[in-house]
Parts: C-alpha cells; structure tokens; sequence
C-alpha cells in the first residue's frame, strides 16, 4: 500500500459518519463509535429515543462527552498529510461532493448556505468516474481524427503528383486542341497561363500540407495529454483536466479543408468545362449486349438481368468474365469525351476496346479500361494492363472518360471531385476503337444496379 493509500485509508477511518467529515472533538460512545462532539449531541435532540448510538442504537450513558484525545491527535495528523486540494479552504473539512454546474469540488458545510440549492451536486468520487469517461471518449475521438488527418494528408500529397499530370495533359493534348476553336488568345499566351495556373495550384497544395501537417501535430500533442490526464488519480485528473477536455473538444471542430483547385482557362472555370468541348453522345449498341444484360429503351443504360441469381448456375466459368455492351459508335480520329453514372458501391468496368470488338458481350480486341472491383470486402479502383492502382480520388458518383485519338491518350476523371483519375501513358491507336461499358461480374456481391451514358452539358 502506497502513501496515498494509507493516507486515505486513515482519513476513512477518521470521518465522522453523521457529517462525512473528518472529525471536529471527537467523542467515543460506550459502543465504541466516534462522532463529532456536535454531530452526536444534534442527533440526540432530534432523536425520539436520545441517547443511543446513531449507527448501532446501543444505549450509551448520559454523560458529559468529553474529546478522545487519540482520536483527535491522529485527526490532526490527517489533516496535515491531505492534499491541500481535498480540504475545503474555508470550512477545513474534508471535500467529498463536486458541484457539476460551477465545477468545483464542496464539502457538506459548502451546501448549507442556499448558494449551490439546485445544481448537480454528486458524490465527489462519482463526478470523477463520470468525467473520466468523458476524457476516454476524447482520446478515441482524437486518435480516429489523427488517422483521418494522416489520410487527408496523404492525399494532399497525391494531389500535387496529379496536378502535375493534370497541367501535362492540358499542355499538350487538351489545350492546343481548344484554342483551334476557341481563338479568344494565342497559345503562347494560353500556355503561359496554364503555367501560372499551375504554380498556384502547387502552391495552395503545398499550403494545405502545410496546414494539416500542423494539424496532425496538434492532434499527437492533444492525444498525449488525454493520456497522460487519465493517469492521474480519479480526484486529481477531475480537477485538473477540465481544460484539456474542452481544448480538445474545440481541435476536433478545427479539422483544415483540403485545397480548393481550378484551371481558369480562356474564361472557362475548370477541366471539365475544357472537356466538354470535346463531347460526343454515345449510345449502346443492343447487337453486343451479353444476354444477361439489360439495355434501356434509349439505349444510354445498362444493367444485370433480374434473374441473374438463376445465371450463377448457368455461365459456370463464363460467370467470372465482366458482361460487356460496346457503344454503337466507333472512332478513327478526332477527340472524344463521354461520362457514365456509376454507384459507389458496385462493380462496373469502363473504357475502350480495338475492334473487332465482341461476340455478344465477350470482348476480343485489346482494351484500355477502368474498374472498380469488390476485393475482400472492399472496392477498388483497378486498371487493365497494368500493376497498380490508381491515386484515391474520393467519392465517386459520375466517371469522365477522354479519348485523343492522334495522340494515343486516353484519361479518366473524377467528375464529382473535378480531378483526374488516371492517364494513361501514351500508344499508338490502329484501326476503329468502341466505347464499352460492364456493371461488373455475376456473383453473389454483386447486386444489379445500372451504368449510365450521362447527357452533357455544362450544367448537368
């Protein structure tokens, strides 16, 4: 047994059970039980039965109560080996209560004047117990908060290595294509633009690490304090953690946004606005369709068969192959841009295939694709003929696909993030390339939902 622990251990023994306080002229009836001198006398004027023990009712003899002195030496004792901040300053009695709505700890003297009648006042003990699970509740918080800002963190710097291959691809394959359209400026002066645009973008990313990076700092800082708080005794963590509590609940609310980014080219607003230019309406061509998909009457949605739980028993291996729809147009040349609906917590697979495309939804020309699979309980984006996956780009609702034929480019973009997703690196196209389309696999994961060729606009 510790210091402390003795030392409560004592004071327990030394506290009068009428007052709940350290004793004040201790007196000791014939039964053995100490009480305060007044406390004993006050109860035996209010007793219908007066001189009687107040905790066993054993008779005690009328007498003149004079102090126990042993008692009274090691009640002293106790006082001086208390923390100072377990004693009540004006009353020099024991604080065992904690007033919740002034936050102070009293004791039962501190409740006789009327200035704490209606406030939460609970056994000091139990206000702690309260409050530590409040400061565990801030340490998860905190530590979840800390997780996710490292996250937002890594994103910021993916961001930069993208807006990097953003400001590449307006460069070259984008840019020179929207100026023979548009001879608002020259390209000299459009690339000198782009250029500055660049510089800014980098800068507000660079900024927005900055920011998150303090961020995170101050979250580990905050962490550490919790921790450190809920290692101090019950009594002594309620006292002293009030402003921790309250500083981390105000860091939770201050979580930075990430950088806001454009490309304000020739008065347009942003890259989409650029692609848009680019646009071809592209429908489905019901002749490539698998048998187990479903094709909209305006054939611009795609979608699994209703009975496709009755098709798992009958494709066998074929079950494992994406069900594909190819677009009904086909491209030699020129720039192309398209966008498809897909949800967020389906599989789908987008892109582009040589032709000769496919025998009733099996493709047998070459693709450039983009998927998103279910992998051990979690989507993920996956591109075909390569090792990795694309960079995290958030949530996304609608995919843009950019097709440049002369140049061998083919990007995806994040339309409900403004950002690009994925280029891919430069080929040399031959022969007529087709759209097509796939809600994914036939299995059991797999729920039925459609992929959809949006209608384009600058406003949709």
């Amino acid at each position: 047994m510790d210091v402390s622990e003795m030392t409560e251990k004592l004071s327990s023994e030394l506290t009068c059970s009428i007052c709940l306080d350290l004793f004040t002229q201790p007196v000791t009836l014939d039964c053995g039980h100490s009480f305060c001198r007044e406390c004993v006398l006050r109860s035996w004027q209010e007793a219908q039965v007066p001189w009687t023990c107040p905790l066993c009712r054993a008779s005690s003899r009328p007498r003149a109560l004079e102090s126990t002195r042993v008692l009274e030496d090691l009640t002293s004792i106790s006082r001086q080996l208390r923390l100072p901040g377990d004693m009540c300053g004006q009353h020099q009695a024991v604080q065992k209560l904690f007033c919740e709505d002034d936050f102070s700890p009293l004791c039962v003297s501190c409740l006789l004047p009327q200035e704490h009648e209606g406030h939460r006042v609970y056994p000091l003990e139990e206000s702690a117990e309260t409050f530590k699970g409040q400061l565990q509740e801030a340490l998860g918080q905190a530590r979840a908060q800390e997780r996710e800002a490292h996250v937002l963190l890594e994103q910021e710097r993916a961001r930069r290595l993208r807006c990097r291959r953003e400001a590449a691809i307006l460069k070259r394959v984008i840019l020179p294509e929207y100026i023979k359209t548009h001879l608002v400026w020259t390209e000299d002066q459009q690339q000198d633009l782009l250029d500055i645009e660049k510089r800014r973008n980098m800068n507000r990313l660079r900024a927005s690490e900055a920011r998150i990076s303090r961020y995170v700092q101050s979250l580990e800082k905050m962490t550490e304090e919790l921790e450190k708080t809920l290692e101090q005794p019950l009594v002594e963590m309620l006292l002293a953690g009030r402003s921790t509590l309250q500083r981390s609940r105000e860091l939770l609310l201050c979580c930075p946004e990430p950088a806001a980014l454009c490309w304000t080219l020739c008065g347009i607003t942003g890259m989409r606005e650029l692609l848009l230019v680019f646009q071809s309406h592209i429908s489905l061509d019901p002749r490539t369709a698998h048998s187990s998909l479903i094709l909209s009457e305006d054939l611009k949605s795609v979608r699994l068969a209703f009975h496709w739980r009755d098709l798992l028993a009958n494709l066998q291996g074929e079950a494992e192959c994406p069900l594909i729809v190819l677009g009904a147009q086909s491209f030699t040349s020129g720039r192309h841009y398209w966008e498809v609906e897909v949800g967020s917590k389906m599989e789908w697979e987008v892109g582009i295939c040589r032709e000769p495309g496919n025998d009733q939804g099996s493709i047998h020309g070459g693709v450039l694709s983009l998927a998103h699979l279910k992998m051990r309980n979690q989507f993920n984006l996956w591109l075909s003929h390569t090792m990795g996956n694309p960079d995290d780009t958030g949530p996304l609702h609608r995919l843009g696909i950019f097709l440049h034929y002369e140049e061998g480019h083919l990007s995806f973009y994040n339309v409900t993030q403004g950002c690009l997703i994925y280029a891919f690196p430069p080929v040399t196209f031959q022969g007529p390339l087709r759209p097509f389309f796939s809600p994914g696999l036939i299995h059991e994961d797999n729920q039925p939902s459609s992929v959809t060729i949006c209608p384009l606009s600058p406003h949709s």
